[in-house]
């Protein structure tokens, strides 16, 4: 009976945000998965019409797309692209690296790969996940599955907000992630790796203080939630 007060204080919460996510949360996007996919699909095709697998750079894909996303939504919106923004991410028994270039209370965009290959789970997310694939591929799969979905370059992978499936992806894969929703609900599921198995605690730290800087930049300097 101690515990009814609380259980009924989560219920309320759980249900407010949940309206709130169909109804104020959207008014504060500011990007949308079609245009996204639109504006990587036109990088990549750039990138296959002007090099051959020998000349092709991973790296120059990205910065690429990053200055695309810059240039469609604003400097102000899209963080730089450094190699010492880079961080690991271990999260669903899945490792892999990543590079925020934007956090906000309702936004998330990455850039989010694997330079040796990883599988896990995707996470149960109070947010809609939509994973396009740059470079590379992911396979993805529902519980009842038998074979799985297979995601290539250019395309677009939507986890709806609270379903979970088994996720892979092969040595070299990179993808834009972005997630829309209550974005702090997600950061526990980045966060608890550490303490239940890495013990990487600079990892966690450096991306902690990643998160919350750019957070707080959008928050108070560019009136974003």
């Amino acid at each position: 009976m101690k515990c009814l007060p609380v259980i009924l204080l989560l219920g309320v919460l759980g249900y407010v945000l949940n309206s709130l996510y169909y109804t104020w949360l959207p008014t504060n996007y500011i990007f949308d998965p079609v245009t996204l996919n639109q504006l990587c699909n036109t990088v990549i095709a750039k990138h296959n019409e002007t090099t051959t697998p020998e000349t092709f750079s991973t790296e120059a894909l990205l910065r690429d797309i990053r200055d695309s996303l810059a240039a469609h939504y604003g400097e102000e919106y899209i963080n730089k692209y450094t190699d010492d923004a880079w961080v690991f991410n271990n999260a669903g028994g899945a490792m892999g690296q990543m590079i925020i270039l934007h956090a906000s209370i309702s936004e998330y965009v990455i850039f989010f790969g694997t330079a040796v290959g990883t599988e896990g789970h995707t996470g149960v997310h109070f947010a809609d996940d939509y994973f396009t694939i740059l470079h590379g591929e992911q396979h993805a799969a529902l519980p009842h599955a038998l074979v799985p979905e297979v995601y290539t370059a250019g395309m677009t992978h939507h986890l709806k907000k609270g379903w979970a499936k088994q996720y892979g992806m092969p040595s070299g894969s990179f993808a834009l992630e972005l997630a829309q929703g209550w974005i702090p609900a997600m950061l526990p599921f980045g966060f608890l790796d550490t303490f239940s198995s890495t013990l990487d605690v600079y990892t966690l730290g450096k991306t902690v203080w990643l998160t919350a800087k750019d957070m707080g930049k959008n928050l108070i300097q560019n009136k974003k939630f």
